[in-house]
C-alpha cells in the first residue's frame, strides 16, 4: 500500500468520486467547502497496485472537546469528516484499507485526530472509541404523502394535521439557494447557538453559493421568512442538509414541524428509498417515523501520554442521550 496527501480537491483523481459513498465525499462538493468554509482541508489516499482503495478527508478546527457536556474546552483538533456538519463519514473505501489509512493519518497528523460519524463501531485498540450523535432515517415504503398519513397512528396523525393546517398568513415555497438571504442566515445562527454538538460555523456565502443540486424550502409569514431548510436528492437518499428557524415565531406557527414534514413529503414524492433527517432534534424526527442509526467516533493523540488520557477519560466525549421509543407507524409494535 502507498499513501498520498493532496491539498486541493481540484487535484483529486477521477477514481476518488467513483469510490466515494455519497455526494458529500465527492470532489465537486469538497471544492465548495474549500471555497466557502476553508479549514485547512487535505485529502489522504491509500493506493494499492496503482488502484485507489481508500480515501479520507481531514480538516482542522479549534472546538470544545467536551461539547456533549456543554463544557467550554477549546482544543485544536484534526477532524476526519465532512467540513459542514453532515452525518456522512469522512473516510471511505475497502475496510482493511481504511484501517491502514487511519493508522497512517495518526502518524502524519500531530496532535488530536478525531474521526467522526463512523457507520461501523471500531474495534477496541490503543485509542478511544465511542458513540457520537446518531442520524435519523426514514425508510420510504410509501406510495405518496397520503399513504404516509394513513400509515401513522391516530394520535400522531391528529398532531400532524394540526401542525399543517392551513393558515392564510403562512406559505411554503421552493427557492434556489442563490436566493438565500441575511435574514435566513441569522435564523441558521439561532439554530447553531442552540446546538449541543457544535462543529464549524458556516458563512452566509456557503449557503448562497451551494451547487444547484441543493433545494431551498422557505416558510413565509406575510412575505417574511420565518424558517427554511435545504435538502438534497442523491442516488437513493433524500438528505436534509441544514436549516434555520425564527424561534420567536416557531411555537405559534409550528414552523419547525411544518418544514420537517415537508422534507418527508418531498422525499416520498422524489421516490427516494430513504429520507435522512440528520443528527439533531432526534425526538421530533422519531415521532415522524424516523429510526436512529448509531454512529461512532474514534480519537487518537500523537503524544502517548495524552493518548492514554483520552482513552481513559473518553466516556466524557461520548453522546449518551437515551432516546424515547416512539412508534408512530401502524406496522410497528408498541
Amino acid at each position: 500500500m502507498e499513501f498520498k496527501c493532496i491539498r486541493e480537491a481540484n487535484n483529486l483523481p477521477p477514481e476518488w468520486d467513483e469510490l466515494a459513498d455519497n455526494y458529500f465525499q465527492q470532489a465537486a462538493f469538497l471544492l465548495h467547502t474549500e471555497k466557502y468554509n476553508s479549514c485547512q482541508q487535505r485529502y489522504y489516499l491509500c493506493v494499492e497496485d496503482g488502484i485507489l482503495i481508500s480515501g479520507c478527508i481531514v480538516y482542522s478546527l479549534r472546538l470544545d472537546i467536551l461539547t456533549f457536556l456543554k463544557v467550554k474546552s477549546p482544543l485544536k483538533m484534526h477532524i476526519v469528516g465532512i467540513p459542514c456538519s453532515v452525518s456522512s463519514q469522512g473516510i471511505f473505501g475497502d475496510n482493511k484499507a481504511m484501517d491502514a489509512l487511519k493508522n497512517y493519518i495518526y502518524e502524519a497528523e500531530k496532535g488530536l485526530v478525531l474521526i467522526l460519524n463512523l457507520k461501523n463501531e471500531p474495534p477496541a485498540g490503543s485509542y478511544f472509541t465511542g458513540k457520537t450523535l446518531p442520524t435519523v432515517l426514514v425508510t420510504n415504503h410509501f406510495t405518496d404523502w397520503q399513504d404516509y398519513i394513513t400509515s401513522i397512528r391516530s394520535s400522531y396523525r391528529r398532531r400532524l394535521k394540526q401542525i399543517n393546517q392551513k393558515v392564510d398568513a403562512l406559505r411554503i415555497e421552493k427557492r434556489s439557494c442563490s436566493e438565500f438571504t441575511e435574514t435566513m442566515y441569522l435564523q441558521y445562527l439561532e439554530v447553531y447557538k442552540r446546538s449541543n454538538g457544535k462543529l464549524e460555523k458556516l458563512s452566509c456565502d456557503f449557503f448562497k453559493h451551494l451547487p444547484s443540486d441543493f433545494n431551498l424550502t422557505v416558510c413565509y409569514n406575510n412575505n417574511e421568512p420565518i424558517g427554511w431548510n435545504i435538502a438534497l436528492a442523491n442516488r437513493n437518499i433524500y438528505y436534509f442538509f441544514l436549516g434555520g428557524i425564527d424561534y420567536k415565531l416557531n411555537k405559534k406557527n409550528s414552523t419547525y414541524f411544518r418544514l420537517l414534514s415537508t422534507i418527508i413529503k418531498d422525499g416520498i414524492e422524489n421516490k427516494s428509498d430513504f429520507i435522512e433527517l440528520g443528527q439533531t432534534a432526534e425526538i421530533p424526527k422519531l415521532r415522524m417515523g424516523g429510526k436512529p442509526i448509531p454512529l461512532y467516533m474514534q480519537a487518537h493523540h500523537s503524544n502517548s501520554f495524552f493518548n492514554k488520557l483520552i482513552k481513559l477519560s473518553g466516556t466524557l466525549l461520548e453522546y449518551k442521550r437515551k432516546l424515547e421509543n416512539a412508534h408512530p407507524l401502524k406496522e410497528e409494535s408498541a
